[in-house]
């Protein structure tokens, strides 16, 4: 695609030339003007036309403290890499997301990066990206696309985060089970995987999960709300499953304000996921019990991945994040310290 494009601009500059010479120009005159130097405009296009240009559907601008790192690993990668990023935001709209992938196909970008806001859907996009040579590429969340419709896949195995934390919950042995599950966006690869682990686990340990329920966006205000009906009904629990940083957050400020302990020393356990430096920072001051990592910083890998494709190497399929989980009991300083995110 980079060839044809530059075959196109090099066609435009001879005819260009070629109109220049034929506009009634002397010879003299011709002469004279022989060492003039390009527009700066002219120089601009020139650059580029020589860049990779990579269309990237990310879900949405602020959604969470983990998002706005996945942005920014975006942005800064691809400047380093000299990549033109052209980075569009769903902001919580599934069909938005759609018809920005599709605007991003018919602009001819080199390469097509998804982060979509839900797994399913995805079909009619991958094909036109398939017709229009330009290789389809998941990252962050999974899709349901068949292996022939993308080109590579860069995700967190959001199935896996869950089964840790349940394996750790299962090890606390804890005289009864009381869950509270704060599930992420409906329909997210994110929320589907972590929903399924601990409601598996639920059912073959015979916990009681005594709410569940999705928070649109991820969000912490709701997370908040959310847990505080929750004790103004009068239910017990003993757990909280928070499917992001920000929503143990809110979930904490409101057991603060009713009075509920948590943490390392208190009644409540507290599971999160995303492991953002200041949520390890709750792990280390023991107010959250688990954190179990989702690594945001997906844009060095992305131009990894297509600096392989441009140059013709096969590339893994199928390429999943490693990450790690963080217990209040085991985690150092040191670690937190070394957190860039």
């Amino acid at each position: 695609m980079k060839i044809f494009k530059k075959l196109i601009i090099l066609v435009l500059a001879f005819s260009m030339m070629f109109s220049v010479v034929s506009c009634g120009k002397t010879s003299s005159e011709a002469s004279d003007n022989s060492t003039v130097a390009p527009t700066s405009a002219d120089t601009s296009a020139s650059d580029t036309a020589d860049k990779i240009v990579v269309g990237v559907v990310q879900t949405n601008a602020n959604e969470s403290d983990w998002r706005t790192a996945n942005t920014k690993s975006f942005n800064e990668a691809f400047a380093d890499a000299g990549f033109e990023l052209k980075m569009v935001f769903g902001e919580g709209d599934h069909a938005k997301q759609i018809s920005q992938a599709q605007q991003l196909i018919q602009e001819e970008v080199d390469y097509l990066v998804v982060l979509g806001l839900q797994s399913a859907g995805w079909e009619d996009v991958a094909k036109a990206a398939q017709e229009a040579g330009i290789p389809f590429i998941m990252a962050d969340r999974k899709l349901d696309l068949s292996e022939d419709l993308y080109t590579a896949m860069v995700c967190s195995d959001f199935a896996a985060e869950g089964a840790k934390a349940v394996d750790w919950l299962k090890a606390q042995a804890l005289d009864s089970y009381q869950i509270v599950v704060l599930g992420g966006d409906t329909g997210s690869s994110a929320q589907l995987g972590r929903s399924q682990a601990i409601e598996d686990g639920a059912a073959a340990n015979g916990w009681e999960i005594v709410f569940n329920q999705n928070m649109k966006g991820w969000d912490e205000t709701l997370a908040k709300q959310a847990v505080a009906d929750l004790i103004a009904s009068g239910q017990q629990f003993n757990v909280i499953y928070a499917e992001n940083d920000n929503m143990a957050r809110g979930a904490c400020d409101a057991m603060d304000a009713a009075g509920i302990t948590y943490g390392k020393t208190g009644d409540v356990k507290v599971i999160a996921f995303d492991a953002n430096k200041w949520a390890l920072e709750k792990v280390l001051a023991g107010e959250f019990n688990l954190d179990v990592e989702c690594n945001p910083l997906h844009g060095p890998r992305i131009v990894k991945l297509i600096n392989q494709l441009e140059a013709g190497e096969a590339v893994e399929k199928n390429a999943y994040v490693d990450e790690e989980m963080f217990d209040c009991d085991t985690i150092t300083q040191a670690i937190v310290d070394a957190r860039s995110y």
